[in-house]
């Protein structure tokens, strides 16, 4: 019906803004006690400074086969930064790699020209 008679698209959006409009002025929200049970049901607030518990060593305990490894926080940033130091070097790695050949056959497409200029000039 919409392709048959365009008009009813401008009537529709028309009732859809109305009806935007009436919901957005109508809205009521909800009391603060409400909210307050949800944020206390999901955790969304955050204990006070003074009665968070942080570890004095923060660290991983890992327990594969029956074997306990406690390993210190700081080398998970130790392998991390290592990582992309890595993969930061390979990457130059391989451009270089490109330029050298890249070089390479331009020099070696200017070797006969070379020769052949030494030629003429005897």
């Amino acid at each position: 019906m919409r392709y048959i008679y365009p008009e009813l698209e401008t009537e529709i959006a028309m009732v859809e803004y109305r009806l935007q409009r009436v919901t957005e002025e109508g809205g009521v929200t909800p009391p603060a006690i409400v909210w307050n049970k949800i944020a206390t049901r999901i955790t969304w607030e955050k204990p006070p400074r003074n009665q968070r518990l942080l570890p004095e060593n923060p660290t991983y305990i890992l327990q594969p086969q029956r074997n306990t490894m406690t390993v210190s926080i700081w080398w998970r940033c130790a392998v991390i930064a290592m990582g992309m130091i890595i993969i930061g070097l390979l990457a130059t790695t391989i451009y270089f790699y490109h330029r050298f050949h890249q070089m390479e056959d331009r020099f070696l497409r200017m070797l006969p020209n070379l020769e052949q200029q030494q030629s003429t000039q005897r």
